[in-house]
């Protein structure tokens, strides 16, 4: 399944992964003091948003996702031994709040209490309808998938991740990480099938 290029937006810029992008995580901010929480809210925050979005695909949540990815650094950047690290910390933080947030969503979907209105999906504005009708289409098929693989598959496929860094991300091994995007690959194949 490949990622529709109408798969963007300007707040944050998604991008297909090999196109121009912002810094990855790991490169990020090596000039950022951590003692500064300022600076690195300012310096992360464009970064954080771009992953929450992705693995939300719900622009009305990322304000309050990111919002919380900086009070649990706030906590705890104290306690972070390497600099370097800054990035990958708050994108594991990013990473495991939007898991969270993507279970409460799909138990309230279950339970018929919410649902992702097509509006909020992360489009590009340029996007022609036929564009924004193929992203809104990979988001429902996503909502069907467990979130683990859900989260699994847009770090592979949209953010571009690499395998060793998804083990970092997602708190798994590297076979966890690997059984995820094949168990999603072929969900989603199935239903391109059906």
């Amino acid at each position: 399944m490949s990622v529709p290029r109408a798969f963007a937006t300007s707040r944050p810029a998604l991008r297909l992964v090999g196109a121009t992008s912002p810094e990855p995580a790991a490169t990020v901010g090596r000039d950022v003091d951590p003692r500064d929480f300022d600076q690195v809210f300012r310096r992360y925050s464009p970064y954080v948003a771009r992953v929450a979005l992705r693995l939300l695909g719900n622009d009305s949540e990322v304000d309050d996702l990111v919002q919380d990815v900086f009070l649990e650094a706030h906590r705890g950047l104290a306690r972070l031994r390497e600099v370097g690290a800054l990035g990958g910390w708050l994108a594991r933080i990013c990473v495991r709040r939007a898991t969270r947030r993507l279970r409460r969503r799909r138990l309230l979907a279950l339970l018929s209490l919410d649902t992702v209105a097509e509006r909020e999906l992360p489009f590009d504005l340029a996007a022609s309808p036929e564009e924004r009708a193929e992203v809104a289409r990979l988001y429902r098929k996503l909502d069907r998938l467990p979130v683990p693989e859900r989260v699994a598959w847009l770090l592979r496929h949209v953010e571009g991740e690499s395998l060793e860094d998804m083990v970092a991300l997602c708190s798994c091994s590297k076979s966890t990480v690997q059984r995820r995007l094949r168990s999603a690959e072929a969900r989603l194949q199935q239903e391109v099938m059906s």
